[in-house]
């Protein structure tokens, strides 16, 4: 386009060269076919390019208008799809699950503090606390509230996929698209987090695998010899069942404030 934009102003120079040429020698004095014509050619050598370079730039302008629409519209529907996906995760009673997170963030501090105390003076009086929670059923409450609220295993895993398919979609294709089109993205806190808490859920989409090894450690700590090494295991298992809950409770939140941030209308221009 720039090559025939180029010849054709270099015709429209050539040619309005000639026609005051004509007129300064009385050429086209008898002659007005020709000079409509030629006055013609000349105009359209200089309108054409104008009008090629202007419609083409509206087109373009059209073109990313549409595809910028089309991008927004893909990333409300498909935010519509993970916020509503979210609370599949939790089909019981969710009050069940903020109290299954609250005990085990207290367990898994508690094993914690048990290890520094181990390690450093290897005496039952540092254990106190972390027996003291054990025997009071804090654990077992925990559980249940955890199972009643999730009820993981085989039913776990289809909300799971769910959930992982619709956030890795927006995360990657979607988030793209709108960038591309000048749209704008999640923050980068939140879309951080709602990306580690699904990493957290799809390394075990059953949620029930550190359920059996909690139980496996609880059992070393209180028969084994070995204490060092069941305190750890206990601790390692305790975090996982927080991080595991911690995901569950903060995703819902998470996925409604990504669904208002996207689906928001755009800023007007300026």
């Amino acid at each position: 386009m720039r090559v025939g934009c180029a010849v054709l102003w270099t015709t429209g120079v050539v040619l309005l060269a000639l026609g005051w040429w004509g007129d300064h020698e009385g050429f086209w004095t008898d002659r007005a076919f020709v000079t409509n014509v030629f006055s013609s050619v000349t105009a359209a050598a200089f309108g054409v390019p104008l009008a090629l370079v202007v419609l083409n730039r509206v087109g373009m302008a059209q073109a990313e208008a549409v595809e910028a629409r089309a991008g927004r519209r893909l990333a409300v529907r498909v935010v519509g799809d993970f916020a509503a996906s979210v609370p599949r995760l939790i089909p019981g009673p969710a009050e069940g699950l903020d109290e299954a997170a609250t005990g085990l963030l207290a367990l898994e501090r508690a094993a914690q503090n048990a290890i520094r105390n181990w390690e450093s003076g290897q005496s039952d009086t540092g254990l106190t606390d972390l027996r003291q929670l054990l025997e009071e059923g804090t654990l077992e409450r925990a559980l249940e509230g955890f199972r009643i609220a999730v009820r993981p295993g085989k039913q776990a895993v289809p909300a799971v996929a769910e959930v992982s398919a619709h956030w890795s979609f927006l995360n990657t294709a979607v988030r793209s698209r709108l960038l591309e089109t000048g749209g704008s993205w999640l923050a980068p806190h939140p879309a951080a987090q709602i990306d580690e808490y699904v990493a957290r859920l799809t390394a075990d989409p059953y949620m029930d695998g550190w359920l059996r090894d909690l139980d496996i450690a609880v059992r070393r700590f209180k028969n084994g010899s070995d204490v060092s090494t069941a305190l750890h295991e206990l601790w390692r298992q305790l975090e996982t069942g927080s991080e595991v809950a911690e995901a569950l409770s903060g995703l819902g939140a998470l996925s409604r404030e990504a669904s208002d941030a996207l689906q928001s209308p755009p800023p007007p221009p300026r």
